[in-house]
């Protein structure tokens, strides 16, 4: 074999490019419809996960909790009282909006019951997702984006 000592390889020029091709490509291109898709459907899993832990605090507390969503652009945990302590305040990511057809909050009883209530997520493309709260069991359905 003969050693190059005064530069460098085809292979290395090669592979050095195809990286700085690849790095480049990744962070100049900007989001695809599959990044917001999955930023509304994180979103409304995070809801869905804050809706089961104010039922288990109805449950567990006795007292009714509410998930309220406020100020367009996030949403919080609190006892469903005046002046209640409030357990957890969330933003929503970037590009996530409250839509006008989104009930402004789901309470649970002291028994982990809710009546029907409605969330509707809206992402920058316009597709929307909806969040319900079914009635009597308060279990959590996610629709798909539409």
């Amino acid at each position: 074999m003969i050693s190059n000592k005064n530069g460098f390889t085809l292979i290395e020029v090669l592979a050095t490019l195809f990286l700085f091709s690849m790095i480049t490509l990744i962070v100049v291109s900007p989001p695809s419809n599959m990044y917001y898709r999955l930023l509304l459907k994180s979103t409304a899993v995070e809801i869905k996960e804050a809706l089961y832990l104010s039922q288990q605090l109805s449950l567990d507390e006795c007292k009714s909790y509410c998930v309220e969503l406020i100020g367009g652009n996030k949403f919080r945990i609190r006892e469903h009282l005046v002046g209640g302590k409030v357990v957890l305040i969330q933003e929503f990511n970037k590009g996530i909006s409250v839509s006008e057809e989104s009930d402004g909050r789901i309470s649970y009883t002291r028994a982990g019951e809710t009546n029907y209530g409605k969330f509707v997520l809206v992402n920058e493309k316009g597709q929307k997702i909806d969040i319900d709260a079914l009635i009597g069991t308060g279990k959590v359905r996610i629709s798909d984006i539409y």
